[in-house]
């Protein structure tokens, strides 16, 4: 049996369970952050959502790309080549990237084994590449978006009855008693 000072309520039953409530609190407010974002907050999997962020994100990295050679002095034919089909109002643009036309393109610059043709290859491969980095960025903070717009009540009120509960068990198990 434990002996404890007279006037000493450091471990008193209802001690115990604000102490085991708060934690359970703080506990549920991180949770907030911690749990995954769930389908039915997750707009992102729509498809037609998603390939309107990923039709952006290429917009903005051609008009970067372009934006960038238009300040050199001199650019090459693949160069050139590149911001015709970027700037070109009277083409559908999203006819632009399919293979068959970017295949024809290489062959107006001298074919796959020409130095203009690699160099267009190289360019259209930077732009995929930069898109897809800047489209799981975007992604990435949605769903960071989503989980600091989410009510922190629900996780709160069940993070605080954990610590309830978990203090009320503590003090049932407990095994010294003061006399």
């Amino acid at each position: 049996m434990t002996v404890s000072a007279v006037g000493q309520n450091e471990n008193s039953h209802l001690n115990t369970i604000v102490k085991y409530t708060a934690l359970g609190t703080a506990g549920g407010y991180s949770l907030k952050y911690l749990w995954p974002v769930t389908k039915q907050e997750n707009d992102f999997n729509d498809v037609r959502f998603r390939r309107t962020v990923i039709n952006y994100c290429r917009k903005v990295t051609n008009k970067n790309c372009v934006a960038e050679i238009k300040q050199k002095k001199q650019i090459s034919p693949a160069q050139d080549m590149f911001v015709k089909m970027i700037e070109n109002e009277n083409k559908i643009k999203k006819d632009a990237f399919l293979y068959d036309n970017l295949t024809k393109k290489v062959n107006t610059l001298g074919g796959e084994d020409s130095a203009a043709g690699k160099e267009f290859r190289n360019i259209i491969r930077y732009v995929n590449e930069t898109s897809k980095d800047m489209t799981r960025k975007f992604a990435t903070a949605y769903h960071i978006m989503l989980k600091f717009k989410r009510p922190a009540v629900p996780f709160l009120v069940a993070g605080a009855g954990v610590g309830f509960l978990a203090g009320f068990a503590h003090n049932v198990m407990k095994d010294d008693f003061s006399a």
